[in-house]
């Protein structure tokens, strides 16, 4: 890029020293050269890559032939000396290039993470936009635009405003921090913009009668062109949106200073004379109107963001609490409510604590796979749960344990009748891999009365009465009855 730059300054230093002719070819050539150069690094380039990034290298491809031809064209058109004889034809294929940019660089870089950014994103770019305009209109284009013909002024406007998009896109494209992870792309942004200025400044040259180098004219315009060959040699950004999203650092300015000199070129000959073009009235309601509308947007946004968290911590507060396989409570999120529930129960009130073991678990495992064990273990939950009344609560314990709390039951009777509803819910014939297969499950049974701060000891007897029902041939419910308590 270094080199670039110096080609660009050594041609200005000659085009003094020669003849226009030789300047123009000097300058005009390399360009259409570039262009082509452009043309075949661009098809590369999407040889290798796909979807949209694959689309957008080969508008920056059709962009570079059609700039290469422009220029082409010029060199002819200053070979032959007749600097009207192609101008036209060139001119086109220049306004059409920079069409093509637009594309190339909306499609090319990395994508937007949702619908509120690309909108963002889009009122910046018109934003910034009609800020180069309302400068340049200020500073240059009216005194052209007054001078032509009115047939001739909706063209003129018409081959600005590519040139003025182009830019916009380019300084939003190297604000953007994906950007600074691939300086391929700050350097396609800046080949569009310089070549954006060149236009702007040969508007400014012919109307003030100055050479067609005038004002550095002539660096730009080979800087521009060789700055859009090179980028097209090395790698684009890939679709990557880790690193996207609003500008920081120092390149995040870039979109503000186009609307700081459009606000300078305008509010200082607004002093002097007071008076104010329609053109740019209407394009400073236009911005200001647009500025509203990515505040909203940006209120929008942050709605998004704090909506997003507040479901984030929603998913992470279920997962802390339960089982991923079974959706139901997890071990720490029973020991919370049970605690609660024997810690508030009433004097007389009798809860009951279940641990259920479902018989021949390991076995599914070992014949049918682990993935028809997840499935077992899935259904198992559902019937449980659909056994038990409103207000109980079913959680998994891990493996093929589960436990149950039921408050408020009349006594041991009850509790035992609980146990039954959930094996006979269990025992009815489930598919499980395509195979019919019947589950039996153990239940052990603690019931304590009035409120209580030892879960760990209820729990304990239950795994007890658990064991006692294994011991009694399993599929059963057996209740723990220690002498002396409740």
């Amino acid at each position: 890029m270094a080199a670039v730059v110096l080609a660009g300054v050594a041609l200005q230093l000659m085009l003094p020293h020669v003849s226009e002719r030789a300047g123009l070819i000097a300058c005009c050539l390399p360009i259409g050269v570039a262009g082509w150069y452009a043309w075949v690094g661009f098809r590369r380039q999407a040889r290798a890559q796909r979807g949209r990034q694959r689309l957008g290298l080969h508008f920056g491809a059709i962009a570079g032939a059609l700039l290469g031809t422009s220029y082409l064209l010029y060199t002819a058109d200053a070979v032959i000396g007749s600097r009207s004889l192609v101008d036209g034809a060139a001119d086109a294929f220049g306004t059409a290039a920079a069409l093509m940019a637009m594309p190339a660089v909306l499609v090319a870089v990395p994508s937007f993470p949702n619908r509120i950014a690309r909108a963002t994103y889009a009122i910046d770019v018109t934003t910034v936009a009609g800020a180069i305009f309302a400068t340049a209109w200020q500073l240059v284009l009216a005194q052209v635009f007054v001078g032509l013909h009115p047939g001739e002024r909706g063209v003129f406007v018409l081959t600005i405003l590519p040139e003025v998009i182009a830019a916009a896109l380019a300084l939003m494209l190297m604000s953007r921090p994906a950007a600074g992870r691939y300086h391929s792309m700050r350097t396609l942004a800046g080949g569009m913009g310089a070549f954006a200025l060149a236009a702007i400044i040969s508007v400014h040259n012919r109307t003030e009668g100055l050479t067609w180098y005038a004002n550095g004219l002539g660096a730009v315009y080979l800087i521009a062109g060789l700055a859009i060959g090179l980028v097209s040699q090395s790698a684009v950004a890939p679709e990557d949106n880790a690193a996207d999203g609003e500008p920081t650092g120092s390149w995040s300015i870039l979109p503000y200073l186009p609307v700081a000199v459009a606000l300078s070129s305008v509010a200082v000959p607004y002093a002097h004379t007071g008076v104010l073009n329609p053109v740019l009235i209407w394009t400073l309601l236009g911005t200001s109107v647009l500025a509203m509308a990515r505040q909203f947007l940006n209120l929008l946004a942050v709605k998004a963001l704090v909506t997003d968290l507040e479901e984030q911590r929603h998913r992470l507060d279920h997962l802390a609490h339960h089982d991923t396989l079974t959706g139901l409570p997890n071990r720490a999120a029973f020991y919370t409510g049970a605690r609660a529930v024997l810690a508030r129960a009433a004097p007389d009130t009798i809860t009951a604590v279940m641990v259920l073991d479902l018989d021949g678990f390991k076995k599914v495992n070992d014949t049918q796979g682990h993935a028809a064990g997840d499935t077992l273990l899935i259904q198992a939950g559902e019937r449980i749960g659909a056994a038990l009344r409103q207000g109980d609560t079913v959680a998994r314990l891990g493996g093929d344990e589960f436990v149950i709390l039921v408050p408020e039951v009349t006594g041991l009777d009850d509790a035992v009748a609980a146990g039954d509803r959930i094996l006979e819910q269990l025992a009815a014939p489930m598919l499980v891999a395509g195979v019919t297969m019947r589950v039996k499950g153990s239940i052990g049974v603690s019931v304590a009365v009035g409120p209580r701060d030892d879960l760990d000891q209820i729990l304990a007897d239950a795994d007890r009465a658990l064991y006692q029902a294994k011991d009694a041939g399993k599929g059963v419910v057996r209740c723990f009855e220690p002498a002396g308590r409740g």
